[in-house]
C-alpha cells in the first residue's frame, strides 16, 4: 500500500513540476518580474516618461531581458534623465551587438530593429550600414505584401528611414501617414505620435502655412507637454504668424538657444504689439495678400510701414504705456504684419531691423 502510494505521489509530483516548467517557459527565458518591468518600462518610455521608464528599463535587464531594443532605450534614457551621453553611447554599443544577433535570426528583423540600427549606425557615423538598414526596412515593410497594416509607429520609423536616405518627398508622406494612422490609435505611442506631428508641423511651417503647423504643434505639446522635439522658437513662429499670441508668447520666453535667444526676444516684443491691434489683415493696404509679396517687395513695404508708424507715433506723441489712437493703431497693424511675414520667412528680423534703424518700433 505504501509502495503504491509512494508512486502515486511521484506522478503528481511530476506533473506538477512539469506543469510549473510549462508556465515559466511561457513566459520568456527570464522571470515574470522582468517581463511586467519590460512591459511597463516600455509603457512608459513611448509616452515619453523617461524618468519613470529608465529603472525599469533596468530591471528588466538586469532580470535577464537582455533584448536590443530594451538596452537602446535604457541608453536614450539616461542621456535624456541623467545627461549621460558617454551612458548612451555604451548602452547603443551593447544594443548593436544584440540586434545584429537578433536580427540575424528567422523572423527576427522587426522593422523596430532595422530602425534602431539604422539610428545607431548614424550616431556612429557609419552612413553606409545606416542606408543598408534604412533601405531595407523599406524594402522589407513599406514595399512589402502587407504596407495597409502598417501603424503609426511604422511609418513614423520609415519616415525617418526616409530621412536617412535622404528622399525628402518619402519622408514627408511617411510622416504624414504616421499622423493619419495614429488618429485610429491615439495611445498606442503617444511619443511617437507627438515626434510624427511635430515633424508634419515643421514641414507645414516651411510650406509656409503657418495654422496647419500651429495646430501640430500644439497637438504635439498637449501629448507629450515639454517635449524637447518641438522647438521653442520654430514653434513660436507658427503661433505668432497664426495669431496664437499668447501661445507665442510663452514658447519664444522658454527659447534657451544661444543661436535665436535674441531673436525670440525680439518675437516675444512683436507679439505684444500683435496682440494690441488684433486681428492683424492678410492683406496689405492695397489689398495685395502679403504672404504673396516677393522678398524686395516685402522689404520695401516693410520700410514703408515703418516710417508710417514712426511719423504716427510723434504726430500722437505717443509714449509706452498710452492707449493707441486709431490712426496710430492702423499703422502699428500693418507695420507688424509685414515684419511677422518677414519673421515667419527668414526666422530673422533683428539684424534687418537694426540695419534699417527700427529696432525701436519693434522692442518699445
Amino acid at each position: 500500500m505504501s509502495l503504491r502510494l509512494s508512486r502515486r505521489g511521484s506522478l503528481v509530483i511530476a506533473l506538477v513540476l512539469a506543469v510549473a516548467a510549462a508556465a515559466a517557459w511561457a513566459v520568456g527565458p527570464w522571470g515574470r518580474g522582468a517581463r511586467r518591468a519590460a512591459d511597463r518600462g516600455v509603457s512608459l518610455y513611448n509616452q515619453g516618461k523617461y524618468a519613470e521608464a529608465l529603472p525599469l528599463l533596468q530591471k528588466a535587464r538586469d532580470g535577464g531581458r537582455r533584448d536590443g531594443s530594451i538596452v537602446y532605450q535604457i541608453g536614450y534614457c539616461r542621456e535624456v534623465v541623467e545627461g549621460k551621453p558617454e551612458a548612451r553611447q555604451a548602452a547603443w554599443r551593447e544594443a548593436r551587438t544584440l540586434l545584429e544577433k537578433e536580427i540575424s535570426e528567422p523572423g527576427g528583423a522587426t522593422l523596430e530593429r532595422l530602425y534602431y540600427l539604422a539610428k545607431l549606425s548614424s550616431d556612429e557615423g557609419d552612413f553606409e550600414r545606416m542606408r543598408q538598414y534604412a533601405i531595407q526596412g523599406v524594402e522589407q515593410f513599406e514595399k512589402g505584401p502587407d504596407p495597409g497594416a502598417l501603424t503609426g509607429e511604422d511609418w513614423f520609423r520609415l519616415g525617418r528611414m526616409h530621412d536617412f536616405l535622404s528622399e525628402p518627398s518619402e519622408s514627408e508622406a511617411a510622416y504624414r501617414r504616421s499622423v493619419s494612422a495614429f488618429t485610429k490609435t491615439p495611445d498606442a505611442n503617444p511619443a511617437y505620435r507627438s515626434l510624427a506631428l511635430a515633424r508634419v508641423a515643421d514641414l507645414d511651417l516651411e510650406a509656409a502655412q503657418p495654422e496647419a503647423a500651429a495646430a501640430g504643434y500644439d497637438e504635439a505639446l498637449k501629448i507629450v507637454p515639454g517635449a524637447t522635439h518641438v522647438q521653442p522658437f520654430r514653434s513660436a513662429i507658427a503661433f505668432l504668424a497664426a495669431g496664437r499670441y499668447d501661445q507665442a508668447l510663452a514658447r519664444f520666453g522658454e527659447d534657451r538657444d544661444p543661436d535665436t535667444m535674441t531673436e525670440s526676444q525680439y518675437g516675444a516684443d512683436l507679439a505684444r504689439k500683435a496682440r494690441d491691434v488684433a486681428p492683424l489683415e492678410a492683406q496689405d493696404a492695397d489689398g495685395v495678400p502679403i504672404r504673396s509679396l516677393p522678398p524686395e517687395a516685402l522689404e520695401q513695404r516693410l520700410k514703408e510701414a515703418a516710417e508710417g508708424f514712426r511719423a504716427s507715433r510723434a504726430k500722437h506723441s505717443w509714449k509706452p504705456g498710452d492707449p493707441l489712437p486709431a490712426e496710430l493703431a492702423q499703422q502699428q497693424k500693418r507695420f507688424v504684419a509685414l515684419l511677422t511675414e518677414m519673421l515667419a520667412r527668414t526666422g530673422r528680423i533683428q539684424e534687418f531691423c537694426l540695419r534699417q534703424g527700427i529696432a525701436d518700433l519693434v522692442r518699445r
